[in-house]
């Protein structure tokens, strides 16, 4: 990447952080959108997972003593077999076509909770999050960013609005954790890639502790619609290139 474009990555890097530490999902998906407009996906995917992963490990940290952890036992049992088996389709699944899909997805989960009532009905359904790890397992690695298809359960199943960041967060940790094992065991070169994971790194550090701090005093009603239209922005984009 340029100078310059490291400067853009920056920025957004930043912008999307505070923009997730506050709505709960949706900044890590521009971040990616952004990133995919400077490199090829199969670099895009492996960088964005380590700058996501460190995102939402900050996050957690932050937000430990509200996180569910009922949720995340079951969520994460099929997780990694789930991983595995994402990336053995992946060659398979065009990948224009796989983001839209999520993206109607996202839309009906966000605007019509009803379509999520099947996976997460009221809070506390832990046992149900085996197969929303599943879903989360499999469309990782053809699709690169998975957040807008299991947020909604976990903001359904979660009792209010910073219990939902804090889980959430912790959720993504591992399917960001994942893909990094994943893509490095493959032979990626990490390393070779330094500075962009370093100036993302940066950037969603300071953007999540200035999300953090606002989300405190945000109201909830406001937070709830703030959610909704992050993870709306972000599955619109995803639907786009299908029209």
């Amino acid at each position: 990447m340029s100078e310059s474009e490291l400067v853009i990555l920056a920025i957004v890097a930043v912008v999307t952080a505070a923009i997730t530490a506050v709505a709960g999902a949706g900044g890590g998906l521009i971040l990616l959108i952004t990133i995919l407009q400077f490199v090829d996906p199969l670099v895009a995917i492996p960088t964005h997972a380590v700058i996501q992963f460190v995102s939402n490990s900050t996050r957690a940290m932050t937000l430990r003593h509200k996180i569910e952890m009922p949720l995340l036992r079951w969520y994460v049992v099929p997780l990694l077999p789930a991983i595995g088996i994402g990336f053995l389709i992946a060659d398979a699944i065009p990948r224009d076509s796989g983001r839209g899909l999520i993206g109607v997805f996202a839309l009906l989960a966000v605007w019509l909770p009803a379509t999520t009532a099947w996976i997460a009905p009221q809070p506390g359904s832990g046992k149900r999050f085996a197969l929303v790890g599943v879903l989360a397992g499999v469309t990782n690695p053809p699709i690169g960013a998975a957040g807008p298809l299991i947020a909604p359960a976990f903001k359904a199943a979660t009792k209010d609005h910073v219990t939902f960041v804090a889980t959430f967060a912790v959720a993504q940790v591992m399917n960001h954790l994942a893909k990094i094992v994943v893509f490095g065991i493959a032979g990626f070169a990490f390393r070779e890639h330094a500075p962009m994971i370093l100036i993302g790194v940066v950037g969603v550090i300071v953007g999540t502790r200035v999300g953090a701090k606002l989300l405190h005093r945000a109201d909830p009603a406001m937070l709830d619609w703030l959610f909704k239209g992050a993870v709306t922005v972000g599955a619109v984009r995803l639907v786009l290139p299908l029209l």
